[in-house]
């Protein structure tokens, strides 16, 4: 575990938080010190539902720990009586599990009905998304059981979670696709899952595991276990979609011809649409439109988990016609995965770090048109003037949004192109009232440089010199000068306000390099044409 200002995941205990808040019947208690009960406010402001975490603190206070007292016992009792819950998941925090409490022995002593599992959540050894992924595999292999398939096509969907990245509505989309398919679900889990609909988990034709952080390692087992066949591609963009149902059909008819069914075929596309009539999806058609043949001089750097990265990647490539100058994860133990998915995409080594400064200079250094990231990437975007969109978690409350904004699917696919069109070309507002004025209303330039003071008048002794009398001579460049960061003069500054703000960082890079390497000590707006000439801009 590591002490950050931000963090890309989550701590051990929040990843039990999530498969804990996301089942009916299951409740989590945290053996934990005051401070470490911040998850339940968390999980009350994003998760924007009317029902009240399952999850509850029991505090380990000074005054216990002076007294040899732990509250723990009554805890339990107290959520048993209140919850009734089918299980209660006990795990420690970060700071209790020093105190090295023998929880097997304090849970006896509760006296409990409920069953109560102990899940050994070490926030040394792992953070939010193996915690999360390692409780929700361990509850699936204690329940799933052999059973007969249900007589129809059916599904499992396995991996939508409490503060899932748009799980929610991820979940509309797919829940659309397969009604269009004639396809019924089974079960859902662990989004709204009981241990009931674990036990019924093998009855399912397929199981659907689209998202690599939760739910991998359980389909894993049910198809080593029970022999379901999965299908664990994320159907983000038009294409990945379109391939998505096929396989799905493919997967399902094979199963289907053992138990002697009629095959199933995929509908007419306009029957995937929401009016049932026309196109799923417009982006093939928008990618084609004058206004976004520019996108294919612009260039991404996409960073986050591993099943957006990947997923994003491809989209805006594949489907936009970006250019992809960076991509990176977070997640070290699927970065073998991100590599091989974007063989091919990746114009130089993955970026797999922990540490979101580092991320941060790459960004800096690569001044992409755009960057996909997570929330850390959207702030860093701001501080360099590069637009930015939130693409993978971790997220901040404008992130779960009411509306309906999935990732997955043809109207996934909808969504990620607005946002991309929209993100990169909102900038132009700020351009044209730089360069039209604010039409009478307050406005403050954020993103503009500070004005270099003016230069001093030169001595009247030695006037300017003059061209035919009195016209006034063309400026020559400034002499080369010693090693150093060359200075920007007041009309350098000036001549680079005019540039557009979402690419003056990049053209100001661009010019000190020049500069630089030319040997100028200082930057004039002669200086600033000659580089555009030269490299431009």
């Amino acid at each position: 575990m590591r002490l950050a200002y931000w963090m890309y995941q989550g701590t051990a205990h929040h990843g039990v938080g999530r498969i804990a808040n996301s089942m009916r019947g299951v409740h989590a208690v945290f053996h934990a010190p005051q401070g470490d009960d911040y998850v339940t406010p968390i999980f009350t402001m994003l998760e924007r539902t009317p029902a009240q975490p399952q999850m509850t603190t029991s505090v380990v206070s000074g005054k216990d720990l002076s007294r040899g007292t732990i509250q723990l016992p009554h805890t339990l009792r107290e959520v048993e009586q209140r919850s009734q819950p089918d299980l209660i998941i006990v795990t420690a925090s970060c700071s209790t599990i020093l105190l090295q409490d023998h929880l097997e022995q304090v849970v006896e002593q509760a006296h409990l009905a409920t069953e109560v599992l102990i899940y050994d959540a070490n926030p040394y050894r792992m953070q939010e998304v193996l915690a999360s992924e390692g409780l929700f595999t361990l509850l699936v292999e204690r329940s799933a059981t052999a059973q007969a398939r249900t007589a129809t096509p059916s599904v499992n969907i396995i991996g939508p979670s409490s503060l899932g990245f748009h799980n929610r509505v991820d979940l509309i989309a797919l829940k659309h696709m397969l009604k269009t398919l004639g396809v019924q679900i089974n079960v859902i889990a662990p989004w709204g899952a009981t241990l009931a609909d674990l036990r019924r988990l093998p009855a399912a034709w397929v199981n659907l595991a689209p998202y690599r952080e939760l739910g991998l390692q359980a389909t894993r087992y049910l198809e080593r276990e029970f022999g379901m066949p999965a299908l664990y591609d994320a159907p983000i963009g038009v294409q990945p979609t379109l391939a998505w149902l096929d396989h799905l059909l493919e997967l399902l008819n094979t199963v289907g011809g053992e138990q002697g069914a009629p095959a199933l075929r995929r509908p007419p596309l306009t029957a995937f649409s929401l009016d049932g009539e026309s196109t799923p999806s417009s982006v093939p058609w928008f990618a084609r439109t004058a206004d976004m043949e520019s996108f294919s001089r612009k260039t991404a750097f996409v960073f986050g988990d591993a099943t957006h990265t990947v997923g994003v990647t491809k989209f805006v490539r594949d489907e936009l016609g970006m250019q992809i100058v960076g991509v990176g994860t977070y997640l070290e133990h699927e970065a073998d995965w991100v590599r091989e998915q974007l063989a091919g995409y990746l114009p130089d080594e993955l970026l797999v770090t922990e540490q979101f400064q580092e991320v941060a200079t790459r960004i800096e250094q690569l001044r992409p048109d755009l960057v996909c990231g997570t929330q850390m990437e959207r702030h860093s975007g701001r501080k360099f003037d590069i637009p930015a969109m939130v693409i993978a978690p971790p997220t901040h409350i404008e992130n779960h949004l009411l509306g309906y904004y999935p990732m997955l699917g043809f109207a996934g696919a909808d969504y990620l192109a607005d946002q991309v069109y929209t993100t990169t070309k909102l900038g132009l507002e700020q351009h044209l009232i730089d360069m039209f004025g604010d039409a009478g209303l307050d406005y403050e330039d954020h993103h503009t440089a500070p004005t270099a003071p003016p230069e001093p008048a030169a001595p009247a002794s030695e006037p300017a010199p003059q061209l035919n009398g009195d016209a006034p001579a063309v400026p020559a460049p400034p002499a080369p000068a010693p090693n150093g960061a060359p200075g920007w003069t007041a009309d350098g500054e000036a001549m680079l306000r005019k540039v557009p703000f979402f690419v003056r960082g990049r053209v100001r890079q661009n010019t000190e390099r020049y500069a630089i390497q030319q040997g100028y000590h200082e930057i004039t707006a002669a200086v600033l044409r000659e580089a555009k000439e030269m490299i431009g801009g």
